[in-house]
């Protein structure tokens, strides 16, 4: 490309080469440019000197000489710098002048004639730049790509890639946006809110709706990064093509950058932008600056999360004062009227404000801004009428298609082709229709084969024009022809229509037009009816309605019994996903919500199997949003009178439980809707509830209900819950609201959770709390549940709530201080007392009884001095269960302090409680080293063996260490008792699990420690690490470095055959489950003898080698390790495999499954390595030269460019007659990818 420019310089007339100079100079910073040698409005040059100059900000001058003169150079240039140094000619003193700059286009200045010509003006103090034909070649290509297309004809890039001036100059130079060089305004916060999100992130991202000034925004900080910071300062903006390309000529070399990207959703290729923040170790430090309007936030918050962190910035809609200034700041309008006007129109909107009023100022009328109709129709019809579009009904019609369908395939335009042809209109014309489009840049056009607007208003603007102003195409006809096909863009149409314009008269014809089509779909009996019903509902509700009726009349009842519905199932999705749940659920808040809601129940009486749906539908559809207030609650209101009325007095199960499931997130105080919009637009709104009738009427209906409910036993306890949950996340303007509750919640509390039950009284201590945290006292309402022995005992163990202020160990010091206090004084009665407050506890919150058992704890070594009430209080605690189960080592360890082993053998042995063998256990644990007889160790053996342990389920750790203690009574102690354990296996594999999860933790035993514990029988050693490979997925595993198992490989190589076994049973996926442990025998000597061994008889294991090996490999080869010798040792293994197994077709086809996705680099020395070894095409033709299977975000361009770069790294080592075919196979493989890319390049803007 730079030779390309040197020719077209090297043909260019001195006046276009000065022509060209000048503006290049003026870019790089020379100002105030006067042209004395070229004669204005022509490319011929006049006799002067200098030919150019320029005045500096210190007043001295720049001369510049320019010449196009092929021979005898030096000469030339001499001269003309002697002429520059002559006063005479010049007027100039030597020392006003402080630098001359000469261009030329040629490469024969020699250094030593270089320096003779620098020295001559340095004698005289002034500078000398010689810019040659090389050095301007370069600048242009890297950084003034506009001077190539405009001076010399030559495209460098797609144009998306500007500079900060050029950027700006063509925004303003499109008549049909705002101008973007108005006087910043409004958003110096906002500055500094990128400032500082940028210390913390890469990309930054401004969010707002159309209008907001985002794109003002960012040029104005871009613009102050450009004056402070050393970076290159790029924008952005899509133009629909491929921008892959781009970025590899503009961002070509290490260093710092400054990327700002507008209208960053429109962009093909957003995340190759991205992707360079993930290469500062290649030396690129980028920081990117992004805009994108709230419709399509999301999209590309997708986009940039898949790559890097990023930090959102929302700016808001301009303020009515704000608009009013921008007004007058930047159009100089000052009429009040225009100003009410326009604030009317624009609702916040600064781009539509300017654009309203360029338009009032530029034709002088009010009433040109009466409507967004009329705004836009003054705006773009003098633009269209200049192109000849409003003339030619043949191109404006298919500018309408284009608008409606937003983009297009060209080859598949059979959907509307039957309209086209009713118009006059072939193929061949619509195509060429299209192209008059593109040349007038109302379309973009990709590939000749992807069409799409670039200005959506534009767009809107023709889809109105079109169907309904001149209704040159028939709307019913156009929404069932593309209906089935492009049915989100037919709904999308349709909704600008009605939402963009907002005018009832076009809200009239666009609902006939609808009308029309359902008609014929109906009678037609088409399989889109129901579709299209589903769609378009609203706009014929009582048809609608009549519809589901009939279909829901004649669905078959089912019946299944309640207790067949898991109520939980789905909680989570909140998904609706039957079409007559979701219709209905569309009549929230209109007009027929109250026959919607009869039909809604009469289904949910014949389909209770559809339970979640119809929970979902009531918390998406009928909640609380943002219209609820203006309907004073209504619909809500509606909900449950209806639920009630359908209840039969709660008869029906699936009513009550319906009802239960939903109330408690209707007495919610906040609520949080999410409206979707077009284009992907969500909306999340925060209302907190305030109290007015409608609010206290529906709360009524719930707490009224629930009251009822609550005499039914069976559902008592789900209303406990309700209350349990009650009051989270309270605002000021909802306490109100809480005052209203407060009136059922102590009616309820009185009649059915009296204070006589621990449990009660925990419940209205959450609500005491709900209350307290809101400063709505209420402990007169509650006092006689505060006041009960059991709950002060309660709070006794809890201890105080935790506050970060005070330290953990203070918090901790001060809870054992108060039950100290009170067990000092307490008989064994006020002992059991705590006891049994616990035991009250054992189904509540874990983290509850978790505090409270600490609290136990404490109180048991508070008494731990005094024998008898011990030894007293742990036998109740045992006769009791062992509520909220303790563990039993510390209780166990003070017992033998107190008592002989066979008294406490005696006390934890006697009797049936569900943590015996937990005791026991602890008995044989904690029992001390000088005790222990060969009757204890027979003991041992027999409760190791006893089977009672295979119904437990969940436990305490236990470990095997303390089996050695009893190596003083039998020195094969340690092996017997992991022996007896791992029998267990049979029946238990958890219980196994709890036995030896520690003994592979590399925090419990190190490798070296674990090997000498069982060298004398290593062959149990590799069983048990064996078995627990099996239970990996149902335990926690510890081995994933693989560093026990190469410590048993190198004590036992026995493992290695059954670590192989293992793993040739195991999904070819499943191989990616800890990665490191695979590659642990990179480490040792007889590495490449270990692989090909796993090589070799996975291959011969696997059913289907192919497939599942590879995997394994992965995790072996596709590895990052810092540690360059286990690289080295890969690669060794990699070379002797292709040596060894070139003529195994299904060993090479693993192997290089796993080299395709290697560096090019490595993937082609490996691929030469191969064909070194084995020549033959039919064998080349086999091996995967590209992954077999892989994976991308946003484009797969990246990934076909790639492959392209490696295909064509091999062509030059594949030339000449032996290698004829296997050129020519690449040369296919890459023609291929390249149309691959065409394709992607097509879709990509297709799907905008």
């Amino acid at each position: 490309m730079i030779e390309d420019i040197k020719q077209r310089m090297l043909q260019l007339d001195p006046g276009s080469f000065q022509n060209l100079c000048d503006v290049y100079l003026s870019k790089t910073g020379y100002p105030n440019i006067v042209s004395l040698g070229s004669q204005a409005g022509t490319r011929k040059t006049t006799l002067g000197t200098p030919d150019t100059y320029f005045v500096v900000s210190d007043g001295k001058y720049v001369f510049v000489e320019y010449t196009t003169q092929k021979t005898n150079l030096f000469t030339k240039i001499k001269k003309d710098l002697e002429k520059c140094l002559d006063t005479s000619k010049t007027g100039v003193p030597h020392g006003q002048i402080s630098e001359i700059i000469y261009c030329h286009i040629s490469s024969s200045i020699t250094p030593s004639q270089d320096i003779e010509l620098k020295t001559l003006c340095n004698n005289v103090g002034i500078k000398l730049t010689i810019i040659g034909i090389d050095k301007l070649a370069e600048e242009i290509y890297l950084s003034h790509h506009d001077l190539s297309r405009d001076y010399l004809g030559i495209s460098i890039s797609t144009g998306q890639i500007q500079s900060f001036d050029d950027f700006t100059n063509s925004y303003n130079s499109n008549r049909m946006a705002a101008p973007i060089d108005t006087k910043f305004l409004f958003r110096e916060k906002e500055c500094k809110d990128i400032d500082d999100a940028f210390l913390n992130s890469d990309v930054v991202i401004l969010n707002g709706a159309a209008g907001t000034g985002k794109t003002r925004l960012a040029l104005h900080y871009a613009k102050n990064r450009l004056n402070t910071n050393k970076e290159k300062i790029f924008c952005i903006q899509s133009n629909a093509l491929p921008i892959y390309e781009d970025l590899k000529v503009f961002i070509n070399r290490p260093g710092n950058y400054f990327l700002f990207v507008d209208d960053a959703n429109q962009l093909s290729g957003l995340h190759h932008v991205i992707r360079f923040t993930t290469m500062k170790q290649e030396g690129f430090n980028v920081k990117i600056l992004i805009t994108v309007r709230d419709y399509a936030y999301q999209k590309v918050i997708n986009d940039v999360q898949k790559i890097t962190s990023y930090k959102t910035i929302k700016l808001n809609t301009f303020t009515d004062d704000e608009i009013k200034k921008l007004l007058e700041t930047s159009l100089g309008i000052l009429n009040q009227y225009y100003h009410e006007r326009i604030i009317r129109i624009a609702e916040g909107n600064a781009r539509i404000a300017i654009l309203a009023g360029k338009v009032a100022t530029n034709s002088n009328r009010l009433d040109s801004i009466n409507d967004v109709s009329q705004l836009y129709e003054d705006y773009y019809g003098s633009f269209l009428e200049d192109n000849l579009l409003f003339p030619n009904n043949d191109v404006t019609i298919t500018a309408g298609i284009v608008a409606f369908l937003e983009a297009i395939h060209l080859d598949h335009i059979d959907a509307f082709l039957p309209i086209l042809q009713e118009k006059g209109i072939n193929r061949a014309g619509f195509i060429e229709n299209i192209r008059t489009l593109h040349d007038q840049e109302i379309v973009d056009v990709c590939n000749d084969k992807a069409v799409r607007f670039s200005d959506q208003c534009l767009s809107n603007y023709l889809l109105k024009y079109v169907f309904f102003d001149r209704k040159l195409i028939s709307l019913s006809e156009m929404i069932k022809a593309c209906f089935q096909k492009h049915k989100e863009r037919t709904i999308s149409s349709v909704n600008t229509l009605i939402n963009i314009f907002r005018d009832e008269t076009l809200f009239e014809f666009v609902k006939r037009e609808v009308k029309i089509v359902w008609d014929e779909l109906s009678k037609e009996k088409s399989q889109a009816f129901f579709e299209f019903v589903k769609v378009f509902f609203l706009m014929n509700p009582t048809e609608t309605l009549s519809i589901l009726h009939n279909i829901i009349e004649s669905e078959e009842e089912v019946i299944c019994e309640w207790s067949d519905i898991d109520t939980e199932e789905g909680k989570n999705n909140q998904y609706v996903t039957n079409d007559i749940i979701q219709i209905l659920g569309g009549f929230a808040d209109m007009t027929d919500l109250s026959t919607a809601f009869d039909l809604f129940f009469q289904y949910y009486l014949k389909r209770p199997d559809l339970y979640i749906d119809f929970y979902h539908a009531i918390n998406r559809y009928f909640s609380i949003n943002k219209d609820s207030i203006h309907y004073d609650f209504r619909t809500q209101i509606t909900l449950f009178e209806k639920i009630k009325e359908y209840s039969e007095n709660w008869k029906h199960n699936s009513f009550a439980i319906l009802f239960l499931e939903t109330a408690k997130e209707f007495l919610k105080f906040n609520f949080s809707p999410i409206e979707g919009g077009r284009k992907n637009k969500y909306t999340i709104y925060q209302i907190p509830l305030t109290l007015s009738e409608g609010v206290k009427e529906y709360r009524k209906l719930i707490w009224e209900s629930l009251s009822f409910l609550c005499e039914i036993k069976k559902y008592r306890s789900k209303v406990k819950e309700i209350l349990s949950n009650y009051g989270y996340a309270i605002e000021d303007v909802s306490i109100p609201v809480l005052q209203y509750d407060f009136q059922y919640i102590n009616s309820i509390l009185e009649t059915y959770f009296p204070p006589d039950k621990l449990e009660n009284c925990l419940l209205v201590n959450n609500i005491m709390y709900v209350s307290n945290r809101a400063n709505l006292p209420c402990v007169s309402l509650f006092a006689k549940y505060l006041e009960r022995e059991n709950i002060k005992l309660y709070f006794l163990l809890k201890g105080p709530d935790y506050k970060k202020e005070v330290e953990y160990e203070e918090w901790e010091k001060l809870k054992q201080q108060s039950i100290k206090q009170y067990v000092s004084d307490c008989d064994l009665e006020m002992f059991k007392r705590l006891i049994d407050v616990c035991n009250e506890l054992s189904e509540l919150d874990g983290h509850i009884t978790s505090q409270v058992g600490e609290g136990l704890k404490m109180a048991f070594d508070a008494i731990s001095h005094r024998k008898d009430c011990y030894v007293d209080a742990i036998k109740y605690y045992i006769e009791k269960d062992t509520p909220i189960d303790l563990h039993p080592y510390q209780l166990m360890s003070i017992l033998f302090s107190l008592l002989s082993d066979a008294e406490v053998y005696q006390i934890i042995s006697n009797g049936k409680y569900s943590q015996k063998n937990a005791w026991l256990y602890a008995y044989y644990h904690e029992i001390p080293t000088k005790l222990i007889t060969k009757t204890h160790l027979c003991g041992l053996y027999n409760f190791l063996k006893d089977t009672s342990d295979k119904n437990i389920t969940s436990s305490y750790l236990r470990d095997v260490d303390f089996l050695e203690k009893y190596n003083a009574i039998d020195e094969q102690s340690f092996i017997k008792g992991c022996k007896i354990i791992f029998t267990k296996m049979s029946y238990s594999p958890f219980i196994v699990g709890i036995y030896f999860d520690l003994l592979f933790n590399i925090h419990h035993n190190t490798p070296q420690e674990l090997i000498r514990k069982f060298n004398c029988d290593l062959d149990l050693l590799v069983d048990i690490y064996c078995a627990f490979l099996s239970y990996d997925k149902h335990h926690n595993y510890h081995d994933d470095d693989g560093l026990f198992l190469k410590e048993i490989y190198i004590a036992r190589p026995q493992i290695l055959d059954k670590y192989i076994d293992y793993l040739s049973h195991k999904p070819g996926l499943a191989f990616s489950h800890c990665r490191e442990r695979h590659r642990c025998f990179l480490q040792l000597d007889n590495y490449i003898e270990i692989y090909n061994k796993f090589f070799v008889q996975l291959i011969e294991n696997q059913q289907f080698p192919k497939l599942s090996v590879p995997y394994f490999l992965e995790t072996l080869l596709l590895q990052t390790s810092n540690e360059l010798n286990l690289a080295v040792r890969e690669d060794e293994w990699i070379r002797q495999c292709i040596r060894l197994f070139f003529n195994d077709e299904t060993k090479m086809y693993c192997l290089f499954s796993v080299i395709s996705k290697l560096d090019i680099e490595r993937k082609k020395e490996y691929v030469l390595l191969f064909l070194e070894n084995n020549p033959l095409f039919e064998d080349f033709e086999r091996i995967p030269l590209t992954p077999t299977s892989w994976s991308y975000s946003g484009s797969a361009i990246p990934i076909y460019s790639s492959w392209i770069e490696f295909f064509e790294s091999l062509l030059p080592s594949l030339t000449g007659l032996k290698w004829l075919k296997h050129n020519n196979y690449i040369r296919t493989r890459i023609e291929y990818l390249k149309k691959q890319i065409e394709s992607e390049e097509i879709n990509e803007i297709l799907r905008g």
